[in-house]
């Protein structure tokens, strides 16, 4: 099955990186089209990725042979029923709106049409992403490899069943967002304790790097390392021991919880 035309309805953050990944790894679509509501993102995407802009969803449906919809899970419904009228059984759809279903979206744009879900997270922007895709009842093996070609060009990508869809939401898609977070307060932290600022972040995001590094290279669970660096009566026990009883453990799962819930209500909106 060949693909030549990648529409593009919505062109913010993950549609940029997707595309940006695509262009560069020189992806064999002959052609990119794409709309979106606000025309300085659309005319971004035509200088920078040479995207061919339309004046509508509709006419992103009828040129792409995948269409990929980068919107707002609040603006899924609205936009196929604007484009349901030009989805055949020969196009793809893939989808990378937070919380919404393949059976949601087969529901609305018809069960002929094959739907990939997808859930990337924004590392896709340094080609550092993980994505998670699930197919619908529609969909081949044939359309997950494609689409896990694609995505394949901003990061690393796993197939897993749509079950797991609103956990990968909230793990990974929202991850990044926690350790930004880490970040920010490790070197805050470092300031407090006396470091100028441009030191005490760049102390910090080496800090998370390298420990994310030996996590991949060696393979060994996060608590080995840890104990690993934990001397009896040291600085980084005094130091765990501060962040178990702040709570930093119970926050994470938390947080998770939180977005996992998050993920499912956008769903049933």
């Amino acid at each position: 099955m060949k693909y030549r035309v990648l529409g593009v309805v919505g062109c913010g953050n993950m549609a940029y990186a997707l595309v940006k990944g695509l262009t560069q790894s020189r992806f064999d679509f002959e052609t990119i089209v794409g709309f979106d509501v606000n025309p300085a993102r659309l005319n971004l995407f035509r200088q920078e990725f040479s995207v061919k802009p339309v004046s509508s969803n509709q006419e992103v449906a009828e040129q792409g042979d995948i269409i990929v919809l980068a919107v707002k899970p609040g603006q899924i419904r609205q936009v196929l029923e604007e484009v349901k009228d030009k989805l055949t059984s020969d196009k793809l759809l893939v989808s990378i709106a937070a919380g919404i279903s393949t059976s949601l979206i087969e529901e609305v744009a018809g069960s002929h049409v094959p739907v990939i879900r997808v859930m990337p997270n924004t590392p896709c922007l340094v080609g550092r992403g993980i994505s998670a895709i699930a197919a619908g009842t529609g969909a081949s093996v044939e359309h997950e490899e494609v689409v896990a070609r694609m995505f394949a060009a901003v990061g690393e990508v796993c197939r897993v069943p749509e079950s797991y869809m609103d956990a990968v939401t909230a793990l990974s898609g929202s991850g990044p967002a926690y350790i930004y977070l880490v970040a920010e307060a490790m070197s805050d932290a470092g300031v407090e304790v006396g470091l100028p600022r441009d030191l005490a972040r760049l102390m910090a995001l080496k800090t998370i790097a390298g420990a994310v590094a030996m996590m991949e290279v060696t393979g060994k669970h996060p608590a080995v390392l840890r104990e690993d660096v934990t001397s009896p009566g040291g600085t980084t026990i005094a130091g765990l021991r501060e962040l178990e009883e702040n709570g930093l453990r119970k926050a994470f799962f938390r947080a998770v919880r939180r977005a996992f819930e998050r993920s499912m209500e956008l769903g049933r909106r």
